[in-house]
């Protein structure tokens, strides 16, 4: 698998838990994503916009949704290790699939 799939893979991943969370919503978070500069396939670039995002629009609840995106990543990737947050393993996701 290409460094190119791992990524789509990932943000894929990623959408998918967005979309459970938000159902039909999932384009007015991407919206607000955009707002603050990030685009859909920039995830992985700009984790810390990513997950700050999250925050300003679920506040507290942001934590469930950064947990549930956490465990999708985690059951495919072995790189991961139960400390790492959110942002570090979209780093470290970033950085390997390059």
């Amino acid at each position: 698998m290409s460094a190119y799939d791992d990524r789509r893979q990932v943000v894929s991943k990623i959408q998918k838990k967005l979309g459970e969370f938000l159902f039909t919503e999932t384009e007015v978070f991407y919206y607000h994503l955009e707002n603050v500069g990030v685009r859909r396939d920039e995830i992985l670039d700009k984790p810390e916009e990513f997950v700050d995002a999250l925050h300003d629009i679920f506040g507290n609840g942001a934590a469930l949704i950064e947990s549930a995106i956490l465990s999708e990543i985690k059951t495919s990737n072995s790189d991961t290790t139960s400390k790492q947050d959110l942002v570090d393993v979209l780093k470290s996701v970033g950085r390997k699939a390059k």
